[in-house]
């Protein structure tokens, strides 16, 4: 079972272990950053600016990714 449109079809499965994998990155990314609050030190600007240009991104793809997925899911419940 597949969604079809425009001659291609795209495996149920294959959409679920994208998503799987996705969320699993992001919780690994999420416990791979150092959450050291005790030990606060003063961080340069161009590294403050890359780390949030990072996770602007990272937020970006993320929503672009969930609105092709649910662009996808919405073609399987039709």
């Amino acid at each position: 079972m597949g969604v079809i449109g425009g001659g291609v079809t795209i495996p149920v499965a294959l959409v679920g272990s994208v998503a799987l994998l996705l969320v699993l990155l992001r919780y690994v990314s999420i416990r791979l950053s150092p959450l050291d609050q005790d030990n606060i030190k003063e961080v340069s600007m161009v590294k403050t600016l890359n780390a949030r240009t990072r996770v602007f991104l990272s937020s970006v793809f993320e929503s672009i990714w969930a609105a092709g997925v649910g662009g996808v899911v919405g073609h399987l419940l039709l």
